[in-house]
């Protein structure tokens, strides 16, 4: 097995030893506001063997982006306590093979399926050198989790993906040199 499945066969065991969050209550879906976290990372050691500067195909964008449509608001930022990925970063960290690049967590609106509106990792506080790029959270008939992110330059790594996901599950937005675990979940209303 290559040094690359194995690699990323480590990042998959580690989602899976962490577990499932438990589920919120049902009537938290109908604040409209969701909680998004998530946790980018990247190998330590750089793959070879393949050209991985070659733009993201965009699975699962629909047509170009709506420039007329709102953005979703951001209605505030997570702190740690709040978080549920922490265990996990941290043992990405510990592996030796990952490095975490960022480790973020807000609450948000969604936009409409699918105009594309998201918001930026700048907006979002996320400051980690090199990387760019801007993430989905639409809701129609199903909820829709994306992301199109940059990471370095000269080659520069793009991943562009977004999908239907469920509430309270890790998800996992992949490149070889780079990704993205995440997690939705409805948001509380703030006491």
């Amino acid at each position: 097995m290559n040094r690359l499945v194995t690699a990323w066969l480590l990042a998959l065991g580690l989602l899976a030893a962490v577990g499932a969050a438990p589920p919120l209550p049902a009537a938290a879906a109908s604040t409209g506001a969701y909680q998004v976290e998530i946790v980018v990372f990247r190998a330590v050691s750089p793959p070879t063997g393949e050209d991985f500067s070659a733009p993201a195909e965009g699975r699962g964008f629909i047509g170009p982006a709506a420039g007329d449509t709102p953005p979703p608001e951001l209605l505030r930022m997570l702190d740690s306590s709040q978080m549920q990925l922490g265990s996990l970063a941290s043992k990405l960290r510990a592996s030796g093979q990952w490095t975490v690049l960022a480790h973020a967590g807000w609450v948000q609106t969604a936009s409409e399926w699918p105009h594309h509106s998201g918001l930026s990792l700048e907006q979002l506080g996320v400051n980690a050198a090199g990387l760019r790029g801007t993430v989905y959270l639409e809701h129609g008939q199903y909820l829709h989790l994306g992301f199109d992110l940059q990471l370095g330059s000269a080659p520069t790594w793009s991943l562009r993906e977004l999908r239907r996901i469920r509430f309270n599950e890790k998800n996992y937005f992949d490149h070889p040199g780079f990704g993205v675990i995440a997690i939705v979940s409805p948001a509380r209303v703030a006491a």
